[in-house]
């Protein structure tokens, strides 16, 4: 049966090879979607590791300001918080770019590496207090034409130094590397236009994770006006997030969808004469209407199963291989520079069996109509035509 199903897809092997490769786009669209959102959700998973158990952020007229770091002061006597850390860092548009960089304060006597997870150097050193000096992430720097040595003014309201590239950095999670400026303290406060006695927001290290909600809500009764952001609650942001830019791009593949119905449709609205007049000269020798229906059922599963398999190699080569081209940017949602890291695959084998199910199931249904249509008809009359 096996042999024979095999022998009638080669002798309509151009009918074959198309429903083969629809197939194969229709299924590697949905399940790069898949496995880059599980992706992004496994990179948010670790970079929600390295943020602060508890952050702190001035709100004023609804937008976040600056606080005053004798606020900082106000917090460090609250129970079961083991560090206050008054932080220093801002946004800043790079018009050559046309876009957004980070620029982050490094205290006095702490490494510039320090801020980014599992961070390290790629070329150069690090900071030299006091010499007017910045480590640049990788990929700004490579968008940016820098080497070390190099100098950079970063445009800014008020005067600011001269910023010498000292080195380059990459860290275990992209998203702290690609666009990131570190320097000391004071040159970042000169940019970024800050007092010397403001902080962006205050990070609070909890002894225990479980009160930081406890911990949150004393803050909220000494600060007034302050907003708190929660590692745990910022996590299921990320999840939301990308799960729903997912179902965005889901949705907008609804044309390709489309199209793996067309096909579908195609292969159910009947078989061509050659078919029939096969199916017939088989009835005629001796095959009953089962044998054909498991034929024809096997013809359907060999050109399913193929077209799966394809699709889903396809769509990990797109992803993890080659870094979503196209795809990438519609979830990450970067603005200029996109982390250029390779994604860890996070491929669950029950989404997998879910992909392939949702379509062999109603491709193979709909291949064995018209089969028992035809096999149901009289072969003499069949090989008449």
């Amino acid at each position: 049966m096996l042999a024979y199903a095999l022998g009638a897809l080669a002798r309509r092997r151009a009918k074959a090879v198309a429903l083969t490769g629809g197939l194969a786009l229709a299924v590697a669209l949905v399940a790069a979607v898949l496995f880059l959102a599980d992706a992004l959700r496994g990179e948010a998973e670790r970079a929600r590791s390295a943020i602060p158990d508890v952050v702190v952020q001035r709100l004023v007229a609804g937008r976040p300001a600056t606080l005053k770091l004798g606020d900082a002061r106000t917090l460090s006597g609250i129970p079961s918080v083991a560090r206050v850390e008054p932080r220093v860092w801002g946004y800043l548009f790079l018009p050559s770019l046309q876009g957004n960089v980070t620029v982050v304060g490094v205290r006095e006597g702490a490494a510039a590496l320090s801020v980014a997870p599992n961070g390290a150097l790629s070329a150069g050193r690090d900071l030299a207090r006091g010499a007017h000096e910045m480590v640049a992430g990788t990929t700004l720097a490579r968008a940016l034409g820098l080497r070390v040595g190099d100098g950079l003014q970063l445009p800014s309201a008020s005067p600011s130094p001269l910023l010498t590239l000292a080195g380059t950095f990459d860290s275990s999670v992209e998203l702290y590397a690609a666009d990131v400026v570190l320097c000391d303290e004071a040159d970042a406060r000169a940019v970024l236009g800050m007092a010397s006695d403001d902080a962006t927001d205050v990070a609070l290290t909890v002894t225990n994770p479980a009160e930081a909600r406890v911990v949150s809500r004393t803050v909220l009764d000494r600060l007034p006006g302050t907003r708190v952001v929660e590692k745990e609650l910022l996590g299921r942001v990320y999840a939301l997030a990308y799960g729903r830019r997912a179902g965005l791009v889901l949705a907008a593949s609804i044309p390709a969808l489309l199209a793996l119905l067309i096909l579908a449709w195609d292969r159910a609205s009947g078989l061509g004469p050659d078919e029939k007049r096969e199916i017939a000269i088989l009835k005629a020798t001796g095959w009953s209407t089962k044998d054909v229906l498991s034929a024809k059922m096997l013809e359907a599963l060999l050109v399913g199963a193929a077209g799966t398999a394809l699709g889903l190699a396809l769509a990990y080569g797109w992803v993890f291989l080659a870094g979503a081209p196209g795809l990438r940017p519609a979830l990450v949602g970067w603005s200029v520079l996109y982390p250029e890291a390779p994604l860890t695959p996070m491929v669950d084998f029950a989404q997998l069996v879910g992909v392939a199910l949702s379509v062999l199931a109603p491709f193979v249904g709909l291949s064995i109509v018209p089969a028992w249509r035809a096999a149901g008809t009289d072969p003499m009359e069949a090989m008449r035509g």
